[in-house]
């Protein structure tokens, strides 16, 4: 995606005003986005805004599988602090550990391990997706 289309793009997602405009950008950037994006998309589960957070979600799921898983819960569990219900952000973490259920298990065996508190029950939640 060049410089231009993505700067459109994730103002797009920042339009709070417009529910559509929101719903529509979401849906172009888990349309559009390629592997090229992935550092991107990766930046943006780091962002202020929770549903900049939530609509990278599904394209990074899909683009990095579990070796995001990290990185997902991170930005899953910020949802969870800030008081969201996460629902399409749990919808695609299930998705990625349904996916490939064997890599998923080994990288939430070992984040099940991780100092994070939050992260060991967030890893072991999903756990229970991989049988």
């Amino acid at each position: 995606m060049s410089d231009e289309d993505w700067r459109d793009l994730i103002n797009a997602l920042r339009d709070s005003d417009d529910g559509a405009c929101l719903a529509a950008a979401a849906a172009r950037l888990h349309k559009t986005a390629t592997a090229e994006d992935l550092q991107r998309l990766l930046d943006l589960l780091k962002d202020d805004d929770f549903f900049v957070r939530e609509a990278a979600a599904w394209p990074v799921s899909e683009l990095a599988g579990p070796s995001a898983l990290r990185e997902l819960l991170l930005a899953y569990q910020r949802g969870i602090d800030e008081g969201h219900d996460n629902d399409g952000f749990a919808t695609a973490l299930i998705g990625v550990v349904e996916k490939d259920k064997s890599t998923s298990r080994q990288m939430l065996r070992a984040l099940a391990d991780d100092t994070n508190p939050t992260m060991r029950e967030n890893s072991l939640w999903l756990l229970e997706f991989c049988s």
